[in-house]
């Protein structure tokens, strides 16, 4: 009894995960005496023993397993390999020794513990203890002093998996104190991510944005050991066009020479902006997609949270995480709502290597469809297939496949894009003999699905549903058949494209006068719900479905007017405040990142802001799945808030092989300005600007001529072209009447229009 009540002692203490508190440090032996107990105060690491959902911790093809742990109900693990770790990130709150102690299992004497700066340079190391059982592993007498950040390590071991758990960090009983002549902090105005400082070689490093002058670089901080002078100081002005020397002279005149560099980032979409929190989460998003790249790479494959160590080794394609993060894979949902983001992160090489995969992997012996989920190395990841007949796909990802290749040539204005062979076939077969294979339920020309997701699901909302069609996936058919005729008319096509184009009316039409009418008799269909799926023995229903809702006024192919905008209204009370805040309310993050797309298109900017800022919010708080990670390591988060500023707030339509582009303000009460630069629009680079919505300045910093609509919402007679005015032209979109001009933007010229 004494000993069942000890560990629940130890385990309530440690799911607290508070570094304030203490922390037990127990090995077997004392668990089993219920005489001893040694309570450790002073601990530096959060949530010791991963109790805590796994939060506070970094994994890199690891996760926290709710099985065999050495205390409590969780551990962390490493997959196989040395490359492979866990890290936290700790900031030292008083200066001292220092013990780092774990209870770690590894197969191999190749697994290692140890201290790094934040560019992950290791300062120090041990090599962890090989056994079979969990051993009490210690790295002793650690200095280290107040107010350094530093990275706390576990990395794996090539012979096989390696757990930890009950992490600690704690002053040493050794009573001497260390003496320390360093540089603590370093920080530039303007900087790019964290100062990678090595106390070994010492050095320090920082990246500065690209356009940076060089020359002229501000330090904003630069903390020195107390007692300590430092030859530079926060304010001075640093020329980092070559190495730096800083001298660190200590109380007693000892001089430490360390050196200071700088490395100008390359060239990206930068965005800056009147609201900090807007242009911070911007940042933020650009430098995490940065760490889905596994372009080049050599790694696991078919790795899960059911086989942690995958299957084997393989060589990766050109690509990037689209999934969950404890999957060694990309899906084709998740890379589909990425991709935008993806172009404006750089990753066009990427793009079009996924889609081209995807592309192949659509075979007559899979009925057309392609596959759910990839491996890094271009294969089917196995958690998600069997066999030909039995894997996971869901039927509006066959569509969106069309839909977003065309925006990728919007942007990019690669023809491989609508030329290249394998895709060009794709894009046919699932528009004719894909639709045709799954339209035979009810025969209506929507293509159906079957029941689960194994089976071939209609819908994207996995959670309960198994309709035979869904509004997802007519609205994503919809899309799909004006891309379609698009892509005809781009290749010369021109009779075929205005066939596709009435098949694609013709669809819409369907939609708001049948399929989504529940009850035909009422006349006023404007209080009517659009009915969002069809069930196997012809039930209509038109409830809340999540993506089967949301869906069809975002793919556009609800009507607009009185029922549209009633419908909007109807999912945002669904929706609520997010999670948890009404019973419909989706439990998933990544969910949201579609809202602001739905609500962009109908100017209805507020709403749409209003779930941008609420994902930024909760991107650090554990995803519903805590092998995940945090919200925001689910890549669809980073990489959707890219593609929600430019193409949602800024409002940025491109069409790169006509060398045009609109622009139309979505800010919001509380964006006063908002600028974009180096963004590509194919042989273009732009620099856009909305103050308010009264005002946009386009800048063309490229050698072609480029053609410029800017759109601004409302009926106005004039528009200010560089202070002279223009009789303005009107065009309704989706509902909204919108007041634009055609302007001609010459080479490195900047235009400005506003409204009055």
């Amino acid at each position: 009894m004494k000993i069942k009540l000890l560990v629940a002692m130890i385990t309530s203490v440690i799911t607290l995960g508070s570094s304030n508190l203490f922390a037990h440090s127990l090995d077997a032996e004392t668990v089993l005496d219920t005489s001893v107990s040694s309570d450790i105060s002073g601990n530096l690491i959060q949530n010791p023993a991963f109790e805590n959902k796994g939060l506070g911790w970094r994994y890199w093809f690891a996760n926290i397993k709710s099985d065999d742990a050495y205390i409590g109900d969780y551990r962390g693990r490493i997959a196989q390999g040395k490359s492979h770790r866990i890290s936290q990130t700790i900031t030292v709150e008083k200066s001292g020794y220092y013990d780092l102690t774990a209870y770690i299992k590894s197969p191999g004497k190749d697994a290692e513990m140890g201290i790094a700066n934040l560019a992950d340079d290791v300062l120090i190391r041990s090599s962890v203890k090989k056994n079979k059982k969990y051993k009490h592993n210690k790295l002793k007498h650690i200095a280290l002093e107040k107010g350094e950040q530093l990275n706390v390590f576990f990395s794996g071991s090539d012979e096989g998996g390696v757990s930890v758990d009950m992490v600690t960090l704690t002053p040493s009983k050794k009573a001497k104190q260390p003496k320390f002549n360093q540089v603590i902090v370093f920080n530039v105005e303007e900087q790019s991510g964290l100062t990678a400082i090595d106390r070994n070689e010492r050095t320090v490093h920082v990246t500065v944005p690209y356009g940076t002058d060089m020359k002229n670089v501000r330090a904003a901080e630069a903390l020195v050991s107390k007692n300590s002078n430092g030859s530079i100081k926060g304010g001075d002005t640093v020329d980092f066009s070559e190495p730096v020397p800083m001298f660190i002279t200590d109380s007693k005149g000892r001089t430490e020479q360390w050196t200071l560099t700088a490395t100008e980032k390359e060239k990206e979409v930068t965005v800056t902006s009147s609201n900090q929190k807007l242009q911070d989460s911007f940042a933020w998003a650009i430098d995490k997609t940065r760490q889905f790249v596994m372009t080049g790479q050599r790694d696991l494959v078919n790795r899960d949270e059911n086989n942690n160590d995958g299957s084997g080794i393989a060589d990766y394609i050109p690509s990037y995480w689209a999934g969950y993060f404890d999957r060694t894979a990309f899906y084709s949902r998740d890379f589909l709502h990425q991709a935008a983001g993806a172009k404006l992160a750089g990753l066009d090489e990427e793009n079009f290597s996924m889609f081209k995969t995807f592309a192949v992997h659509s075979t007559e012996s899979r009925k057309w469809y392609t596959l759910w989920a990839v491996n890094f190395d271009g294969s089917p990841h196995t958690i998600d297939y069997k066999d030909d007949d039995w894997f996971v796909r869901e039927v509006p990802a066959q569509f969106e496949f069309l839909e977003k290749a065309w925006e990728q040539y919007q942007w990019t204005g690669d023809k491989r894009y609508i030329e290249d062979p394998d895709l060009w076939h794709f894009y046919t077969k699932v528009l004719t003999d894909y639709i045709q294979l799954h339209d035979d339920q009810d025969p209506n020309g929507i293509a159906e699905g079957y029941g689960g997701i194994f089976e071939g699901s209609a819908t994207y909302n996995e959670r309960g549903e198994f309709p035979i069609e869904a509004g997802d996936a007519i609205g994503s058919q919809y899309q799909a058949t004006v891309a379609y005729a698009a892509m005809l008319d781009a290749r010369g096509e021109y009779s075929e494209s205005r066939l596709w184009q009435e098949k694609a009316q013709q669809l819409k039409d369907y939609f708001n006068q049948d399929w989504s009418i529940a009850n035909p008799q009422d006349l006023d269909s404007a209080n009517q719900n659009y009915v969002n799926i069809v069930q196997k023995d012809g039930v209509r229903l038109n409830d809340f479905g999540k993506e089967n809702s949301w869906f069809m006024p975002m793919k556009l192919i609800t009507e607009p007017g009185d029922r549209n905008n009633n419908y909007l209204d109807f999912i945002a009370k669904n929706l609520g405040d997010g999670i948890g805040t009404s019973p419909e309310a989706p439990n998933n993050i990544e969910a949201y990142t579609y809202i602001p797309e739905t609500y962009f298109p109908y100017n209805r900017n507020e709403e749409a802001w209003k779930w941008m800022q609420y994902i930024m919010d909760m991107k650090d708080l554990p995803h519903e799945r805590p092998t995940q990670g945090t919200n925001g390591d689910y890549p669809e988060i980073s990489f959707t808030f890219i593609a929600n500023t430019v193409e949602g707030l800024m409002g940025v339509k491109p069409n790169a092989v006509n060398s045009e582009v609109v622009t139309a303000s979505h800010l919001t009460a509380d964006i006063d300005w908002l600028s974009v630069d180096y963004l590509p629009v194919g042989e273009h680079e732009l620099s856009i600007r909305h103050d308010g919505l009264t005002k946009t300045t386009l800048t063309n910093t490229s050698e072609k001529i480029l053609k410029w609509q800017p759109w601004f919402y409302g009926r106005f007679p004039v528009l200010n072209i560089d202070g002279v005015p223009m009789e303005a032209e009107y065009k309704i979109i989706n509902g909204q009447t919108v007041s634009y001009v055609d302007v001609s933007v010459g080479s490195n010229e900047t235009k400005v229009v506003e409204r009055p």
